[in-house]
């Protein structure tokens, strides 16, 4: 309950930062280290058991040496359960490592990719922080690294992109699933093209309705054979089969998208990253709905390309006047997806 309120806190402290951002400039790089290293302190000490991971990492942590145990994670948290384990065994040591890692590389992102930082922490908060750095910790490092790779990959710097997109493979296996990502432009759309980006979303609910649970026959190496294991999976009643494409906040997702795509030309004027950013929620968003016959690897790769939302979804800012009703849009965005998220992650028990 403490980390929780404490957790609501420092959400009221960002809002009230992003809303006097432009006028505290010379104190804005202290501030925004100040509430990264917040983040860390919180995610680093939470109690095992606040959210739905921690208390299997615990499980993983001190049985690093059991057989079983690779199964289920990569070589890389073996090796790191090694080597911390003959500091101590309480697991909090390597809630640190990931925590540091996985938020100061978002941290540095958005700085690179945004010209405010703390509205963006405003929608990192309700979604991600909750996602990634409370819960599936090692994939918390690949969205960083694949967040700073964007800059990379808009200015046509392909292969090092792809470099830290691989290295993000040591942590978690997903990032390879991101590989394909060095290919999206960065070029301006014209309304044409923005036309055709904002069809990805009725062509993923007619793949959904339709098509979706043939796609495991794709003669695709690995990813093929990935998602014919899942099918398999979930045909033995293994893994789950339901997950609801019309969801809050799958549907907020997809309203903001559209939106933005209207308001293109306007928030165009202050980012320049902004289509690289949008075309890869759009593919967030296809690959939700074309993945959704199996719902683990449908959150966890759109999640994983939806990192871009900390920006995107921030950007709503610029398209709504006054100030402050702009960047209270976001904020009560990232407060009802932190909700949603803390309620799915059992955040909010007694």
């Amino acid at each position: 309950m403490v980390t929780l309120v404490l957790l609501f806190f420092l959400f009221f402290i960002i809002y009230c930062l992003s809303l006097i951002e432009e006028r505290i400039v010379k104190y804005k790089y202290v501030l925004y280290l100040a509430v990264g290293i917040i983040f860390i302190i919180l995610a680093g000490t939470r109690p095992v058991g606040f959210d739905n991971d921690s208390e299997h990492y615990e499980i993983y942590y001190n049985n690093y040496s059991a057989s079983y145990v690779a199964e289920y994670v990569e070589t890389s948290f073996l090796v790191l359960s090694s080597i911390f384990n003959s500091i101590t065994s309480d697991v909090h040591i390597i809630f640190f490592f990931y925590a540091i890692l996985g938020i100061s590389l978002k941290m540095h992102a958005i700085k690179k990719l945004s010209p405010i930082w703390f509205t963006p922490l405003l929608i990192y908060f309700g979604n991600y922080y909750v996602l990634h750095d409370l819960t599936q910790i090692r994939a918390g490092i690949v969205s960083g690294l694949f967040l700073c790779s964007i800059p990379l990959i808009a200015e046509g710097k392909r292969l090092k992109a792809a470099l830290i997109i691989l290295f993000g493979s040591i942590f978690h296996a997903s990032a390879l699933a991101l590989l394909p990502a060095v290919f999206v432009s960065n070029k301006d759309m014209d309304k044409k093209w923005r036309i055709i980006w904002g069809c990805l979303l009725p062509l993923g609910y007619i793949i959904y309705f339709f098509g979706g649970s043939h796609l495991g026959d794709i003669p695709i190496p690995y990813i093929g054979d990935k998602l014919a294991s899942y099918q398999n999976l979930r045909d033995k009643g293994i893994i789950g089969s339901n997950i609801n494409v019309f969801n809050a906040v799958f549907l907020v997702k997809c309203f903001a998208y559209i939106y933005l795509l209207v308001f293109y030309d306007t928030v165009r004027k202050f980012n320049k990253y902004f289509p690289i950013l949008i075309r890869l929620m759009g593919i967030s968003i296809i690959l939700f709905l074309s993945l959704a016959f199996m719902p683990v690897l449908a959150f966890r790769i759109s999640e994983l390309y939806g990192i871009v939302e900390i920006i995107v979804l921030s950007c709503i800012y610029y398209t709504i006047n006054p100030t402050v009703l702009g960047k209270s849009v976001v904020a009560i965005i990232g407060m009802v997806t932190f909700l949603i998220n803390a309620f799915y992650a059992d955040f909010l028990h007694p």
